[in-house]
Formats: structure tokens, C-alpha cells, sequence
């Protein structure tokens, strides 16, 4: 047993005396610094605060389509999605009933007519018998100026004075009968005048309600909704087509109570409409409800659109409204260096040793990204030439 751990010893020392003897290792000389980047001193910036406020598409003019009259719908001259122009005919209803009523009407006027013509007869002979009976009585008076001179003078009998008198009273009373059948006939007449107006009203009003039987939009546009179908029974105020302003759209969006202050009518405000690929549009302010909603305490405000967009009601969009300003420490863009998921920036330590930082950014205002954590006010921030830097390295900035 001794023997044995003697050559094993003998053994470790042969061993370990032929070992290589290792060189000391040599330092690395240091990495020059990165030149030709940019440093910038963070600081707070005034920027705008943006209330963003989703909302829906709405066409500024929605005309909705229903029948003034009872009837039947004969035929339908327009499908949902037609594009149709203001006074052109979309709907029939059957109108024969219709068509009677102005016969009825245009009878009654002229059996008006009939009986203005007998009342203009009446008059016109009243006039002739007021002015024969004018005559007599003038006739009659004369005859009684004379004889009352010749009574006077006793050269008549008191009994042909007094035939000639009675002729006289006579004569008047002829005259005033005279002057009562012209004031009948007169009032005849007017009265015949009426119910001639009357009657012509009734024809207006009976073509009027003719025409209705034949509806049009007001309004270039397209038609959204169709309700109705031939042989339907049309009703006054029962929807049956709905057109829509295919020109000019709004955006309807909703903001809190306490941001609608802040929000003046005509002010613009940039707009992403989802269905135009994200394509910013500018919108202006066209109406701010006048009253608040008092479940939800927001306040509707509408705002009209770019003409001739290709945009439909009912598509989703988004306004932001700038509502005050605020300080936040900005970034230009491309000082944010990305690392897979996470964003990051070389902020230059003491020594002008650049440190990579991970950050949390914001929005971007104008080119410059908003630092929301991980960076402090005064902190010197490189700003470009940071795909040069790795974490460690020296900078020296260019002024």
C-alpha cells in the first residue's frame, strides 16, 4: 500500500514538472471615442393637450321619404344604394281616387260658375228696374211741383192734387223696392264669388293631393333605406325611402362636459377617418350641442368633413380636440433606439460615457417624441449617430 502511493506521488510530480509555464495576459488598448454624433440637454417643452373623441359618420342632410296621402303603392323607382337627383319621381301611388276628387271639384266649380252667371243676370236687371222706377219717381216729382203751385194758386181741385200726390209716393215706393231687389242681386253676386273661391281652393287642394301621389326627393343624394314594396299600403308619416347628402358628411363625436368649453365653432381639427387608411383629414367644428347629456355628462359636437370624401354614414372616426397645454420633455425621433419591444436612449454619463436607458415614450408631437419615463430634466441625450454607439463608449459630440 505504501509502494502504491509513492508512484502516484512520484507520478504527480513528473506531471505537473513538464507542464507549460502560461504567458501573463496583455491588457487591450482602449476604443477610440465615437465622434460626429449630436447631444442634446432634456428639458421640459409646452406641448398641446389632445383630447381624442371617437364618433360616427353622418351625412349633414337626411331626407326621410313618406306619403301625405292613403294609397296603395303602385310602383318603386329606386333601390337602396341608387343614386338619385331632387324632383324626380321615386314612388307611385295609385291615384284614381285622387283623379275623381279633382273631377269633383272642377264640377262644383263650375256649377259656380253657372250661378255667378244667373246672380250677374239678376243684378242687371235690378239696375233696369231701379232705373225705370227713377224715372217715375222724377217724372212723379216734377208733376207734384207743378201742381203744387197750381194748388196754391187754386187753379186745381184738392182731388188732383192729391191723385198727383199719391202718384209721387207711389213712384218712391217703386224706387226703394227698386233699390232692395239691386241690393239682393248684389249680395247674390258676392255670394256667388265666394263659392266660386270656394270651389277653385277645392280644386287647388284636390291637384295638390294628386300630385302627392307622386313622391321625390328634395335632394341630390343616394338612397340608404328602403321600406316599402309595390302594393303596400302607404300612410302619411310611415317611412319608405331615406336619401342621404352623399356630398357632404359629418363627424359626430362626444367630449366630456368639462372639455366642450374649450371647443369654438369653425375651429379646425385634423380628423382620421379608419375607412380611408388612416389618411388624416382636417375637419371644422359645425355645431356644439346646446345642452349636456346628463347620464353620461358629455356634450355632442359635430364636425363637417372635406366635400366628396369616399366615405359612407356609419363609418368609425376619430377627432382631437386640443384642449390647453401642458410640459413635457421632448426627443427628437431619431434618438430612440429600438431593442426588440423595447425603446431605449444613450444618455451621456460622467466622463462622456454613453449609457444605454430604457425609456416609456408618448405621442409624437411635431417630430419629437414625448419621454414619459426613465429620463430627467438637464440629462445630456444623444440625438443622432446612435446606430454608431454601444454602452460603454466615449462620445464626442459635435457642438
Amino acid at each position: 500500500m505504501t509502494g502504491r502511493r509513492l508512484i502516484v506521488a512520484l507520478l504527480f510530480l513528473h506531471l505537473t514538472g513538464c507542464g507549460e509555464q502560461k504567458e501573463p495576459r496583455r491588457s487591450e488598448p482602449p476604443l477610440p471615442p465615437i465622434t460626429g454624433v449630436r447631444v442634446e440637454i432634456a428639458g421640459p417643452r409646452s406641448v398641446q393637450v389632445i383630447r381624442e373623441a371617437v364618433g360616427t359618420v353622418r351625412s349633414r342632410t337626411t331626407v326621410v321619404l313618406s306619403s301625405k296621402v292613403v294609397g296603395t303603392v303602385k310602383a318603386v323607382l329606386a333601390r337602396e344604394g341608387d343614386r338619385v337627383e331632387p324632383n324626380r319621381p321615386l314612388i307611385q301611388i295609385d291615384d284614381r281616387e285622387l283623379r275623381a276628387g279633382v273631377e269633383r271639384a272642377e264640377a262644383t266649380l263650375r256649377e259656380a260658375s253657372f250661378a255667378l252667371k244667373e246672380r250677374e243676370a239678376a243684378l242687371r236687371a235690378a239696375g233696369e228696374v231701379k232705373a225705370a222706377a227713377q224715372a217715375q219717381l222724377d217724372l212723379a216729382s216734377a208733376t207734384l211741383g207743378r201742381y203744387r203751385i197750381l194748388f196754391e194758386r187754386r187753379s186745381v181741385a184738392p182731388q188732383e192734387f192729391d191723385e198727383v200726390s199719391a202718384r209721387h209716393r207711389t213712384a218712391q215706393a217703386d224706387l226703394n223696392r227698386a233699390e232692395g231687389a239691386r241690393e239682393a242681386a248684389l249680395a247674390g253676386k258676392a255670394q256667388a264669388e265666394a263659392r266660386i273661391a270656394q270651389a277653385q281652393a277645392e280644386v287647388t287642394a284636390a291637384k295638390t293631393r294628386l300630385g302627392e301621389a307622386s313622391i321625390a326627393s328634395s335632394i341630390a343624394g343616394m338612397v340608404t333605406s328602403k321600406t316599402v314594396e309595390p302594393g303596400n299600403l302607404a300612410s302619411p308619416g310611415v317611412p319608405l325611402l331615406t336619401i342621404e347628402d352623399a356630398r357632404h358628411y359629418r363627424l359626430e363625436t362626444i367630449l366630456p362636459e368639462s372639455e366642450a368649453g374649450k371647443v369654438r365653432l369653425g375651429q379646425r381639427v385634423p380628423v382620421q377617418i379608419d375607412a380611408l387608411g388612416g389618411r388624416h383629414i382636417e375637419g371644422s367644428v359645425a355645431e356644439i350641442g346646446p345642452a349636456a347629456d346628463p347620464s353620461t355628462r358629455t356634450v355632442l359636437v359635430k364636425l363637417d368633413l372635406p366635400d366628396d370624401l369616399p366615405i359612407r354614414s356609419g363609418f368609425y372616426g376619430r377627432g382631437r380636440f386640443p384642449i390647453g397645454t401642458r410640459q413635457a420633455i421632448l426627443l427628437p425621433a431619431q434618438a430612440i433606439s429600438e431593442r426588440g419591444q423595447l425603446q431605449g436612449i444613450y444618455v451621456l454619463e460622467a466622463g462622456d460615457i454613453a449609457r444605454f436607458r430604457l425609456v416609456k415614450v408618448g405621442e409624437l408631437h411635431e417630430g419629437r417624441v414625448e419621454i414619459l419615463s426613465g429620463l430627467n430634466d438637464g440629462e445630456r441625450v444623444v440625438t443622432s449617430g446612435t446606430e454608431r454607439l454601444a454602452d460603454g463608449r466615449r462620445v464626442v459630440a459635435t457642438p
